[in-house]
């Protein structure tokens, strides 16, 4: 290599543009290999087309925190509209949805390369492919198996067709697909974003109705559960109402215990009213084995007087007049006598009716006892089941506090949910996107390409001729690297070994 660059900047632009002279015909060869493979490969490429189409994201209720139901709204704080667009950049980009998309358009329409057989040249470069991975143990036959599915590597290329920009300040994503048909771009990128919405309101959808409508039925199959108790243990022990019931028990309990005082009163009154009268039927009549006699006392007075009556008829019969004195005795006894059988029977009588009085006091008395005695029962086992019917009766009102809680959570739920149904979303399309006019520059780029390309090795292969050349150009050249002056040089020539020139070297 001599020192050409040390000398000054014209003489080197001198000698390289010498240099590029003298290796006219190889910067040719090379312009010309390379424009003629750019050429092919133009030819080849088929030119793809490109949709557009840009959406606007605004800061909706979605992005903000939404409470369960029944729960009270809580500010959870401001939004961050980057997290936002990082997000409806995530959905778009998802492969479920592009998977859809490929579903609905077709795969034999978007990419009917991928229905195609490989020829034996890809067969082999697959194979060949396969054997290495193999052979360094990065094969997974999961992964081969998604390779060869058309759909798997029909997603592949179409992350890789589609372009999603963010633009943070505006809060605005484009979206950009590419694909050889014009149509097929346009018609992609329409149902990618017709997708996208459904997507979008599924992914953001806060559906809570049906797990509040669930919670309504539990808690209602457990009220009616609870209602059946409630009426089965109150036919079982006859109660209507425990209110009224313990009201009507507790007043028949009174009235009971009132008429049980009568009777009692009753008793005790009767009772002395008959000792009273049974003391003077013994005053009236004397008694019979202790016992007062009405009847017993009359016939021995009856059988008294008609004795004494034929013993005057016998022992007195001849005196007139101590007959008539005797009759009229006896006359008189008799009238005392029936005086005192009057009152006796009188007072028999009032006797019997008292005595008969009695005893039906004293069964009404029992009875009303026994009354009394099975009201205290019912009572004291309507008592002991209060707690039990309480108990009841707290669990079917709270059960039906919280049929009614759970109603009303349900019906502003379903409120809610048929309000967001009909909303318009916060993402709107500002650009739809229309069928492409020219295809993209793909050849031009690989024309200017190719051309940069063979200029740029033109230029390498002119700095090799020159830095590494066994030759001198210029005899300043060899004057700098020799330090010897130059006296004569030989003009070009032509030579079997190719264009060159010579120059003749003297001491200075």
């Amino acid at each position: 290599m001599n020192e050409t660059l040390a000398l000054p900047p014209r003489l080197v632009m001198r000698d390289l543009f010498l240099t590029a002279f003298s290796q006219k015909a190889r910067i040719g060869l090379i312009f010309f290999c390379i424009m003629a493979l750019c050429v092919l490969i133009a030819i080849q490429i088929q030119p793809d087309y490109k949709a557009k189409s840009s959406l606007l994201v605004l800061m909706g209720t979605e992005h903000t925190f939404r409470p369960a139901a029944g729960q009270q709204f809580m500010n959870s704080g401001g939004v961050d509209a980057e997290q936002v667009l990082r997000t409806e950049a995530s959905i778009l980009g998802s492969d479920d949805l592009h998977r859809t998309v490929i579903r609905e358009i077709g795969i034999g329409k978007m990419y009917p390369k991928l229905l195609e057989k490989p020829g034996p040249i890809a067969k082999w470069m697959q194979d060949i492919r396969l054997f290495i991975t193999d052979s360094l143990g990065m094969t997974e036959r999961t992964a081969d198996a998604e390779s060869a599915d058309p759909m798997a590597r029909a997603v592949d290329a179409f992350a890789r067709n589609l372009t999603i920009t963010v633009d943070k300040k505006s809060s605005v994503i484009g979206l950009d697909f590419t694909n050889p048909d014009k149509m097929v771009s346009a018609g992609a990128l329409r149902i990618l974003e017709a997708q996208y919405f459904v997507l979008r309101t599924k992914l953001y959808g806060d559906v809570q109705a049906p797990i509040v409508q669930v919670q309504r039925d539990v808690v209602s199959k457990q009220l009616t559960g609870a209602d059946t108790a409630l009426q089965a243990f109150k036919q079982q022990h006859d109660i209507s109402n425990f209110s009224e019931r313990r009201a009507i028990l507790l007043k028949q309990q009174g009235d009971l215990e009132t008429a049980l005082t009568k009777s009692e009163a009753m008793i005790a009154e009767q009772s002395a009213k008959l000792a009273q009268l049974n003391q003077q039927l013994g005053q009236v009549a004397g008694t019979k084995k202790g016992a007062p006699n009405a009847s017993a006392a009359l016939q021995g007075m009856v059988q008294a007087y008609r004795q004494r009556e034929e013993d005057a008829q016998s022992r007195y019969r001849g005196s007139p007049a101590v007959d008539e004195a005797r009759r009229q005795a006896l006359e008189r006894e008799t009238d005392i006598a029936r005086m005192q059988a009057t009152q006796a029977y009188g007072v028999q009588a009032d006797r019997n009716k008292t005595e008969a009085d009695l005893r039906s006091s004293l069964a009404g008395h029992d009875a009303i006892a026994t009354q009394l005695t099975a009201l205290n029962k019912v009572i004291d086992a309507l008592d002991a089941d209060e707690s039990q019917l309480h108990q009841l009766e707290r669990n079917r009102a709270i059960l039906e506090d919280n049929y009614k809680a759970v109603t009303k959570i349900l019906d502003e739920r379903q409120t809610v949910e048929a309000v967001e149904a009909h909303r318009e979303s916060s993402v709107r399309v500002i650009q739809p996107p229309n069928v492409p006019v020219t295809p993209q520059p793909t050849r031009h780029l690989i024309l200017l390409a190719g051309i940069v390309v063979s200029m740029l090795l033109s230029i390498g292969s002119i700095l090799m001729s020159h830095f590494f050349r066994a030759i001198y150009l210029r005899p300043e050249a060899l004057e700098m690297d020799t330090g010897l002056t130059v006296l004569a040089s030989v003009p070009e020539m032509r030579t079997i070994g190719g264009p060159s020139s010579s120059v003749l070297v003297v001491p200075a």
